[in-house]
């Protein structure tokens, strides 16, 4: 056990970003190993004189003693050394922690006492026993059924997870059990004991779409949370020719026709009795085709109208100062991570749409949350998202939002800029960008980034062309200039 003053229990820092957050599960980790180091250091003496001795690997701790009894605890002819890992008794689902080397500990010494005393017995460890020896029904405990271990599973969920029910981190670890559960969902029989058939069987149901391995991972989770050890869910993967469910492709957006969807928003105004919130939502618009931001790092920035300075001390003049902060630099986060978005483009958008305006319905927003937990801000600002994105659907928009962020990717593309600035200002690696946002480039796109190109490397040679005209210029007017100076000198030499 720790005590009171130990360090290790000390809060862990966490700020709720991606980075923080990961900081503070290294952390975790880190307190985590050096408690098991000590249990393990500490087992060696408390098991000295012991017949059972503990073994590790990377994946569990196991018991390890000399065996006189087969497994119909008849005797054997010599004695045989076996290794019998702890979680196949259902006591060691975490093995490299300090609580599963107590918990191995107390079952050597109770194993040991039995080998002393000539008591030992298979049928008290039936879940050691091969199939062919195990009975039916373990220890004459009623199986747990599926629904059963789900309750369990989630309480081992959020035993590991972020306790403060107010900060953001909470609110994202909550969005993804809510993930495994619509996953759990495809198990048609929840009052069913957990087999290798039941897991197979709600993992066919999933459609053979991209989440088709995202489902597979939480549902060998689960399976191998059960006491499934060995099930695997590989036979169900899917390789990228082998989608069948695919999402629309991302359609090419031109300059123009996301201006002229910009400008049908002021006839979206809605009812006298219901105003629509049409210049907010045409604000995020406008936020997102210029700077290619997700959907709610439009709602996370941080340097709109003040100064903001982030960790390293880097200073960020508010955005609607176009004196202080001309090229429209914008800080805000996105996925956890905080970044600086550097590359509007067209630049001209910032004016033409009024990005440095700030629509009223914003600043009431963020007033209203401001009071409020993390947790209840970020559930906030995904209805914020989610009513945005409805607005668009009902007045019949023939993309999305998020195909916005798409569509400058492209433009970036196309202009000539470096992939690693667009990568740095869009948020994610060079690698994402080219596999997935270059994914939807239509043919239209590439050539007219080939032509763009090819005008350029026509220019660059214009210029090479050029100055190499103007050289051989310089080397005649030198040459002339010797001729004359050579005629002074002759002269001078006459008289």
């Amino acid at each position: 056990m720790r005590e009171e003053n130990d360090p290790l229990n000390s809060a862990i820092p966490n700020d709720g970003s991606y980075l923080g957050t990961k900081k503070a599960k290294n952390i975790r980790l880190e307190k985590i190993k050096l408690d098991f180091d000590k249990a393990w250091k500490a087992q060696k003496v408390i098991l000295k004189d012991s017949q059972v001795k503990l073994y590790k690997d990377k994946s569990t701790i196991s018991l390890q003693w000399q065996s006189f009894t087969y497994w119909d605890n008849s005797p054997l002819s010599s004695p045989t050394r076996l290794t019998r890992a702890l979680n196949a008794l259902g006591r060691g689902k975490f093995p490299h922690t300090s609580d599963a080397v107590e918990r191995a500990i107390a079952i050597a010494k109770e194993i040991d006492l039995k080998l002393k005393a000539s008591s030992f017995s298979w049928q008290d460890y039936p879940q050691w026993l091969p199939s062919e020896f195990r009975p039916k029904n373990p220890g004459g405990e009623k199986p747990k059924t599926i629904a059963e271990w789900v309750e369990e599973y989630e309480r081992d969920y959020w035993s590991t997870r972020e306790r403060d029910k107010t900060s953001k981190q909470h609110y994202r670890d909550n969005r993804n059990w809510l993930r495994n559960l619509r996953y759990f969902k495809y198990i048609a029989d929840w009052t069913t004991i957990p087999s290798k058939e039941v897991f197979d069987d709600a993992i066919k149901k999933y459609p053979k779409s991209i989440k088709r391995n995202e489902c597979c991972s939480v549902i060998k989770s689960l399976a191998v949370f059960c006491g499934l050890t060995d099930y695997s869910s590989q036979a169900f993967r899917l390789k990228k020719d082998q989608v069948e469910v695919k999402a629309s492709a991302k359609r090419e957006l031109s300059e123009s026709e996301i201006e002229q969807w910009f400008d049908r928003f002021a006839q979206w105004q809605g009812q006298e009795n219901n105003p629509s919130q049409w210049r907010l939502w045409q604000w995020m618009f406008g936020m997102q085709a210029t700077y290619g931001f997700r959907n709610h790092e439009v709602l996370n920035i941080y340097n709109l109208d003040c100064e903001y300075t982030d960790d390293k001390g880097t200073k960020y003049y508010p955005f609607i100062d176009s004196v202080k902060n001309p090229r429209g630099i914008i800080y805000t986060e996105g996925k956890g991570v905080k970044r600086a978005a550097f590359l509007p483009s067209p630049v001209k958008w910032i004016e033409q749409f009024k990005l440095r305006e700030i629509p009223k319905d914003y600043h009431s927003f963020m007033n209203e949350i401001k009071e409020l937990t993390e947790y209840e801000q970020e559930k906030r600002k995904d209805n914020k998202n989610a009513a945005y994105g409805h607005f668009l659907r009902v007045h019949g928009c023939t993309f999305t939002a998020y195909n916005l962020r798409h569509a400058y990717n492209v433009k970036s593309h196309g202009l000539g800029i470096p992939v690693s600035l667009i990568a740095q200002n869009l948020g994610h690696s060079i690698a994402m960008n080219q596999s997935v946002y270059l994914s939807s480039m239509g043919l239209k796109s590439c050539l007219d980034a080939l032509d763009y190109w090819e005008k350029n490397q026509a220019n660059k040679e214009n210029d090479a062309l050029s100055l190499e005209a103007q050289i051989e210029l310089l080397r005649q007017e030198n040459d002339q200039l010797k001729a004359i100076v050579q005629q002074l000198l002759e002269g001078l030499k006459q008289n």
